[in-house]
């Protein structure tokens, strides 16, 4: 499969390009043909094959992972791996003035670069797949990835692999990404580059011996979902002032609205609140978006709501969900004000390349909560997502 804008083409809105790939991938025809499947998934593809396999736990029978982290770009202190912001303006200064000439080799093929031929086929590579313009767009959301919420969520036997010397996945960060898996199994390659072409011979019969081997079963009971809990902001002094039949039009309209916008997003209604809604989505990026536009639509007709979104492990019982995701998100809804959606720091994390943009908010304390949380979103406004950390401080 490829990456949306891939070839050489013009500009595509970045969010096209690098948003959420995941369900690119669960939407794609021979995906879906596939029922469930072994993922196979190198650098970002295999970021994006960890989130499969997270969100859609039914469709993964098996992951392997080549050179791939859960970022790759340094956080410090706890991810102390992956590229300064200092060497990512260096990157993409190089993309901008050599790309179809080869640019990055050095990360790709290592010493290997400096081989006759090789510059002048990765050039050629770089003028087949991508213009500039798309070759910064793609590099920039490359650099944004980060699934390490996510990790601990994966229930596919995993085969991570690494080779000492690779300049883009330092082999730390690999392993760390295999430790933090909880069925991965890390095999450590021959020294040399990110480039994995010189050494197939070497790991291809470790993967057909791992996929081949038949997966055990596991119910899927506790599952990654993005919750959105709604509230109608006032509702029981809008209910005495109109009287009960005006109040049952004005939530009859609410619903309506309410059903046609999950249908779009594909979201699930969970759970009717009497004043909102608790509803499920496969990605938090499909959440967002649907509480931003429930906020307009539900507010030309008279109705103010608030609306908060978590991204998390919910146990399912029948028809019944529960678990810290969702008492999270319920408590991230009460945070916002009239015409406010409030997300947590995780939605933020797994949002990168989406168009969402995020600014602090400061300490929160959610209710029932212990510790208080960082919290970050974008400007106050009506119609404009706020985000609350999921992250202690």
């Amino acid at each position: 499969m490829g990456q949306t804008g891939d070839g050489p083409v013009g500009p595509v809105d970045p969010a096209v390009i690098a948003g959420p790939a995941d369900r690119r991938c669960a939407s794609h025809p021979g995906c879906r043909r596939a029922g469930r499947a072994a993922f196979l998934g190198t650098s970002e593809g295999g970021s994006v094959s960890v989130l499969f396999a997270a969100t859609h736990p039914e469709r993964v029978a098996s992951l392997v992972l080549y050179g791939t982290a859960a970022r790759y770009s340094q956080e410090l202190p706890d991810f102390p791996w992956g590229f300064t912001p200092a060497e990512i303006e260096s990157q993409l200064d190089e993309i901008d003035d050599r790309w179809g000439e080869g640019a990055l080799a050095d990360l790709f093929y290592s010493a290997t670069a400096d081989t006759s031929g090789v510059r002048a086929m990765f050039g050629k590579l770089q003028r087949a797949i991508a213009s500039p313009t798309m070759a910064k767009l793609w590099w920039k959301a490359f650099m944004e990835i980060d699934v390490r919420s996510v990790l601990g969520l994966v229930r596919a036997p995993t085969l991570v692999f690494a080779r000492p010397g690779d300049r883009l996945v330092p082999i730390e960060a690999a392993a760390a990404l295999a430790a933090a898996i909880p069925e991965a199994h890390f095999q450590p390659l021959p020294p040399g580059p990110h480039s994995p072409f010189d050494i197939i011979a070497d790991f291809v019969p470790s993967v057909v011996e791992f996929v081949c081997e038949k997966p055990s079963e596991r119910p899927d009971e506790r599952i990654l979902k993005a919750v959105m809990f709604t509230d109608i902001v006032g509702s029981t002094e809008q209910l005495s002032a109109t009287g009960d039949a005006h109040w049952r039009h004005q939530l009859d309209a609410h619903d309506r609205a309410v059903d046609w916008l999950l249908a779009k997003y594909g979201g699930h209604r969970a759970k009717h609140t009497g004043d909102g809604i608790f509803a499920l989505f496969d990605g938090p990026t499909k959440a967002v978006r649907c509480a931003l536009d429930l906020v307009p639509t539900l507010a030309t007709r008279g109705i103010q709501i608030r609306a908060g979104v978590h991204v998390g492990e919910c146990e399912r019982r029948g028809e019944e969900w529960s678990g810290m995701a969702v008492h999270t998100g319920a408590r991230v809804g009460a945070l916002a004000g009239a015409g406010e959606v409030v997300a947590s720091r995780t939605v933020r994390d797994l949002s990168a390349g989406s168009g969402l943009s995020f600014e602090s908010l400061g300490p929160q304390r959610l209710k029932a909560y212990p510790r208080r949380s960082r919290c970050t979103g974008s400007p106050p406004s009506p119609y404009t997502a706020m985000f609350t950390g999921a992250a202690n401080s």
